[in-house]
């Protein structure tokens, strides 16, 4: 259950200096309980576009939140999420409206919504943020009073240029990214027919393609083996630039065949898939799950470490060379449920001698706490996806005139 509150005050002040107070870091530790600190900057390195990075340091000084800028329209509204905040938070959202008053003052609405693995946990946590909320909010009353300049309005701009669903162009992505599904299915297919080992990564590979074309499309994938809110997860989420998703499957469907087949053929293999494709094929009799979590494991590291930072890049360069691939940062993070779901749905498939102990276990938890406690132990997903947006940000910009 989604636990809520909303606040309201009025500052002294007009909406552009407001907007400044809410968005600003360096301004914001000047009233916030929490200490507030930009990771990295969206378009135009700004911390007030969507695609800027935030780390929130609660109080406490122990417990971080790590946060996206989802939505900046200067100076009327500001929208964040948690994308990170530790295994028992599922959801942080946080809507900052902006209201001029017609006397050079602002009232500021603040929304906030979370929801935690246990409806207490929601209503207790929630209880003291408004809390800690409220009081920030009362120091920015004051601060707001003591003549703060504005910063200059953003001049950066959402991508242009993109193929809007329903569009001729939309549907050539659609078909192009299906293509690649249906060629990811007759790989694992043929694996499973040959009872090959490395059918189990293909499978898997084709569930995160399938679950992306779903979040894209908007046509949610169900699955017999997953709760209804579980299995709708990846296909009820609002993408901002779902073109841009159906983009990147090609592109990377193509790092991962090449590789796989050169595998299959004796052709050359770079290091990483050659290390997945091997594990998988190795034996322990007294423990015949361990080389195929094992190569699942290095099959994510190879598609997350070495094709998913090109592939963003190639289709940047390719198709939005004008924007500012920190725009698209906010889609990025929202496509993070798809490998839980995919995970799933593969551990449904394989036979009990292929699954780990832990398995009865981890149907009784919820997916993320069970992600991120076995993220501590093992690759933790969440955490490289992060570092490969960043790596594919610098090669991006590296690649610009006058960079060098």
């Amino acid at each position: 259950m989604t636990a809520r509150f909303t606040l309201t005050r009025v500052l002294d002040c007009p909406a552009e200096t407001a907007w400044r107070l809410l968005t600003d870091p360096e301004q914001m530790n000047k009233w916030s309980t929490a200490r507030i600190d930009l990771v990295d900057g969206g378009p135009g390195d700004r911390p007030d576009t969507a695609g800027a990075l935030r780390m929130v340091t609660l109080p406490d000084g122990k417990r971080k939140l790590r946060e996206v800028v989802e939505y900046a329209d200067e100076p009327r509204e500001f929208r964040y999420r948690v994308y990170d905040g530790g295994p028992l938070l599922l959801d942080h959202q946080g809507v900052q409206s902006l209201t001029p008053t017609g006397d050079d003052r602002t009232e500021v609405t603040w929304q906030v919504s979370m929801r935690l693995i246990s409806a207490p946990l929601s209503h207790l946590l929630c209880r003291v943020i408004r809390k800690q909320v409220g009081e920030s909010m009362d120091l920015m009353v004051d601060l707001a009073g003591t003549g703060i300049a504005a910063d200059s309005p953003s001049t950066t701009s959402a991508p242009t240029d993109l193929a809007t669903p329903g569009s001729a162009e939309f549907d050539v992505l659609l078909a192009d990214a299906q293509e690649s599904l249906r060629a990811q299915r007759v790989l694992a297919d043929e694996l499973a027919a040959d009872d090959d080992p490395k059918q189990w990564f293909a499978r898997v590979y084709q569930y995160v393609t399938e679950e992306m074309i779903s979040a894209a499309s908007g046509s949610a994938h169900s699955s017999s083996t997953s709760s209804a809110e579980d299995s709708s997860s990846s296909g009820a989420m609002a993408l901002d630039h779902p073109d841009w998703v159906l983009a990147l499957i090609p592109v990377f469907h193509d790092y991962y065949e090449r590789n796989l087949t050169a595998y299959r053929t004796g052709g050359d293999v770079e290091p990483a898939w050659a290390k997945a494709w091997s594990t998988a094929e190795s034996r322990d009799p007294k423990r015949p799950h361990v080389p195929v979590m094992k190569c699942l494991l290095y099959g994510v590291s190879a598609h997350i470490d070495a094709d998913l930072p090109r592939a963003l890049a190639d289709v940047h360069r390719a198709r939005y060379p004008d924007a500012d691939l920190r725009a698209f940062r906010p889609d990025y993070l929202r496509l993070a449920p798809v490998f839980t779901t995919a995970s799933d749905r593969l551990l449904a498939d394989l036979p009990r001698s292929h699954k780990p102990w832990w398995t009865p276990l981890a149907s009784r938890v919820h997916p993320q706490f069970r992600d991120s406690m076995l993220a501590r132990n093992g690759y933790d997903v969440g955490r490289h996806r992060v570092k490969t947006f960043a790596r594919a940000v610098d090669a991006v910009h590296a690649a610009l005139p006058g960079s060098r």
